[in-house]
């Protein structure tokens, strides 16, 4: 296809991927971008700097949610659920039979049938938006008012429950979705369509181990994960549907889609309050001699405590991966370890795009090949990643050389799940009670128990980073616990009260939760020693590339890296380790 000249809309320009993909469309000479955005605010700002940078192409704004009629664009989706008409209105657009009168009013439709661009590039994680409804919880919810309404008459909290999981059922939304766009397509009458599309776990399998919850994969990662491949197969059916002309002749669309297989970054580095759904944490705080006795129940959500709310929030270093959120130091290292997620850096999916778009062939067309092409982490993502990380530490320095306190990058539980929290949280306790391996190693679990707890007891800043995002300790009496008023686990849809019993409380230490009991420093000293038994079996004067560290990496006498150290639990002790890329 030649771009020079023509119209081209970007679905999703805003995020990380969509800038690229708009920048490397503007250096190819297109004449006009289209750039969609949620928001009014995000598609302007984004062509007001694409124009900065590229002033001879026109970048247009267009917003609103493209998975709705016009009318609703700008609403909320939260917003528009709540409101009972516009919740049936909804759930009719996405069950009612397709005919114009229905897809015509569609946002999505409407952006690219009255811009009729050349070709259309999606850049919109259409799976993670339908399957991060959550249509488990949902229908925990609707068993709950089930429950309670036996007996009775229908009441308005069960008829509301149940249409939201209505709303929330996922593959007739994808379904409609599809209908939709492919009618747009036809009706706009685009040259080719593009999907940058998700694997839905990073390229990694089943024994992923980043779960968004308590399962091991969550129901809902796997449900994106279902979304995103069954979505590639309707671009297949997509890409093999003819048109037939009014004179007989054939129209194809080229439809193709590039699919990374890696985490997406980066976007930035930065430093300041931390927030998740665009809501900030407020510090919580507990002393440790005022803990909490375990009694029989543990509710998750407690408005009254003994803790105590401070006046300002977490804040501290963190990297920036656009749509995909911010992560700590500790979470970036953990995700992008050799043997994880590792990742791949927009501007390459960019290239990707345009050259499959302009007749190219990347290699990564997962229309054309769908089990050989997924993009996978890369060369230069890999030698960057230094260059991130020391980035990260670089502007915690600065920021604390002018006098401002920030919290330690540790971890935000953000990414998910609460483990990977649990255990940057239990090797930075250790980092900072004992420095390295070696020192650790020394002692007995007890005394190591003993030294996390004094680290709590000393830093009251690092104790509440980890109480106020949800993340209880469990102090080394195994009796007495810190926390904040929310607790991530255990984690129910409705239920906030569960009786604590011995395995109940094993399950959320393994889970969640900061363990300082021996046991728990017990498995720590035993991980060490086979990080050093590993080091140590390896043939010295083997230097091929047969091992993906060597034998330096793991340095017993080097302050512990708290990212490293989940990194490898991930892979050696989770069996977490992707095996290709």
């Amino acid at each position: 296809m030649e771009l020079k000249g023509k119209k081209v809309l970007v679905l999703g320009g805003f995020g990380l991927v969509g800038m690229a993909v708009c920048r490397k469309l503007g250096q190819e000479g297109v004449g006009e971008v289209v750039v969609t955005s949620l928001r009014e605010e995000e598609a302007r700002a984004a062509c007001a700097t694409l124009h900065d940078e590229m002033p001879d192409v026109l970048f247009t704004p267009e917003w609103g949610d493209i998975f709705v009629r016009t009318d609703f664009k700008d609403i909320p989706r939260k917003q528009l659920l709540a409101d009972a008409t516009n919740r049936r209105t909804f759930i009719r657009d996405i069950l009612d039979p397709l005919i114009p009168d229905v897809y015509g009013k569609i946002t999505l439709y409407r952006q690219i049938v009255d811009h009729k661009p050349y070709a259309v590039i999606d850049c919109v994680n259409t799976a993670t938006g339908i399957a991060y409804q959550d249509v488990y919880d949902q229908s925990e919810k609707v068993l709950d008012q089930l429950d309670k309404s036996k007996g009775n008459t229908c009441t308005d909290d069960l008829v509301t429950v149940v249409e939201d999981l209505v709303a929330s059922l996922n593959a007739p939304q994808l379904v409609r979705h599809v209908q939709i766009l492919h009618n747009a397509l036809v009706d706009g009458a685009c040259r080719g369509y593009l999907k940058v599309g998700t694997t839905g776990t990073g390229g990694m399998g089943l024994n992923i181990p980043y779960t968004h919850s308590e399962d091991r994969p969550s129901r809902v990662l796997l449900t994106k994960n279902a979304m995103g491949g069954a979505q590639s197969l309707m671009m297949f059916l997509m890409a093999r549907t003819p048109l037939q002309q009014d004179d007989g002749s054939v129209r194809e669309i080229f439809v193709k889609e590039i699919k990374p297989a890696a985490t997406i970054a980066w976007k930035g580095v930065k430093a300041g309050e931390i927030r998740k759904h665009g809501q900030n944490f407020p510090r919580f705080d507990l002393a440790t001699d005022k803990a909490m006795l375990l009694g029989s129940q543990l509710n998750t959500d407690m408005s009254e405590g003994p803790w105590v709310k401070g006046d300002d929030t977490l804040k501290s270093v963190y990297i920036d991966t656009g749509e995909n959120g911010i992560f700590s130091e500790g979470e970036f290292t953990a995700i992008t370890e050799v043997g994880q997620m590792e990742f791949v850096t927009p501007e390459e999916i960019a290239q990707h795009v345009v050259w499959e778009l302009m007749g190219g062939s990347s290699g990564h067309d997962v229309i054309g090949a769908l089990d050989g092409a997924v993009m996978e982490p890369t060369y230069r993502a890999g030698v960057l990643r230094s260059v991130a990380l020391d980035k990260l530490r670089q502007v915690q320095k600065r920021i604390e050389a002018n006098g401002e306190e920030l919290d330690e990058s540790v971890a935000f539980e953000l990414l998910g799940p609460p483990r990977l929290t649990k255990l940057l949280h239990e090797a930075n306790l250790i980092r900072h009670a004992f420095k390295t391996m070696r020192a650790a190693s020394g002692t007995s679990p007890e005394e190591l128990s003993a030294g996390l707890e004094k680290v709590l007891a000393e830093k009251p800043r690092l104790r509440s980073a980890i109480l106020s995002v949800g993340v209880p300790v469990l102090l080394s009496d195994g009796k007495n616990y810190l926390r904040g008023p929310k607790v991530l686990i255990p984690h129910h849809a409705v239920q906030t009260e569960f009786e604590i019993t011995p395995d109940a409380l094993e399950s959320w230490c393994e889970k969640g939760w900061v363990d300082l009991r021996p046991e728990n420093m017990k498995t720590w000293l035993g991980w060490f020693e086979e990080v050093l038994t590993q080091k140590d079996e390896r043939p010295a004067d083997d230097t091929s590339s047969r091992f993906d560290f060597d034998e330096d990496y793991f340095d017993p006498d080097e302050e512990i890296n708290p990212g490293k150290m989940a990194g490898w639990i991930f892979i050696n002790i989770d069996k977490g380790k992707r095996t290709k890329r």
